[in-house]
């Protein structure tokens, strides 16, 4: 009786890389990016597409990705973080998932001169410090409440219909009109530009520095410090909130409880 034949292993499949979407050659040619941001190569789909999707984005002149709900806080700062180095447009317009921005320090995008935030329902927050930025639109983003700019070459600042904006800090030498119309919650406004015409701007009754005087831009760490102390102060409120609703509840007081509210 002849011996049986030895079954051979099986050879595993061959996984192959998917095919490449043919727009992203033509985006580093044109230096347009005007799709979703889902349709971006994604390291999660095959390992060596990271490098390609960084590849992709360094060489936009112009990212416009409007009313996307795919534009969140961390492909803005993915942007920031790789910093094209001839991107002069970004336009992310009526995307609702957009909560903040933070594009600092100021070599960061450095070819960077158009900003469009404006109709970001959910825009709380921007901190823009650049050498190049002439225009930014933050118009009728309803949930803003911080913006800080220190931007030497702006121009125009559109921020019309934001009326929750609390704080404005905006260093520009070349900016002339202001207009606020709608920002009836500002208690903070500090404005150190010295080519901007009081009384052609409509600005709300909060005080204003004399602006005659050329602006000394303060160092960002400043700002940076300043936003984590009133966070951290905010923390410390919540916290005695919920250990003086939780003592009411129970009668009893923790063993141990420490007020962080008066620390500095």
């Amino acid at each position: 009786m002849p011996p049986k034949a030895r079954k051979g292993k099986k050879k595993a499949p061959e996984i192959v890389e998917p095919e490449h979407d043919p727009t992203w050659d033509r985006v580093v040619i044109s230096g347009l990016w005007d799709r979703p941001i889902t349709a971006l190569p994604d390291a999660n789909t095959w390992p060596s597409w990271g490098a390609l999707r960084e590849r992709v984005l360094s060489a936009c002149r112009e990212i416009r990705v409007v009313n996307a709900p795919s534009v969140r806080d961390a492909f803005a700062a993915e942007v920031v973080k790789l910093s094209p180095p001839l991107l002069k447009a970004v336009d992310f317009r009526g995307c609702h998932n957009l909560h903040k921005l933070v594009l600092s320090p100021q070599s960061s995008c450095p070819s960077l001169e158009t900003l469009n935030l404006s109709s970001c329902p959910g825009l709380e927050y921007l901190l823009l410090q650049s050498n190049s930025v002439r225009q930014v639109d933050l118009s009728n983003c309803g949930a803003l409440t911080k913006v800080l700019l220190q931007c030497p070459k702006l121009q125009s600042l559109a921020i019309t219909g934001c009326s929750q904006l609390e704080s404005l800090m905006l260093w520009s030498d070349e900016i002339t009109e202001l207009d606020l119309t709608g920002a009836d919650k500002v208690t903070k406004l500090e404005l150190q530009c010295p080519q901007l015409n009081a009384e052609a701007s409509k600005l709300p009754q909060v005080p204003v520095p004399p602006t005659a005087v050329r602006p000394v831009h303060p160092p960002i760490a400043v700002m940076l410090r300043e936003n984590a102390r009133e966070a951290a102060l905010a923390a410390a409120e919540a916290r005695e909130r919920q250990w003086k609703a939780a003592t009411a509840s129970s009668g009893r007081y923790p063993a141990v409880y420490r007020s962080l509210t008066g620390m500095s």
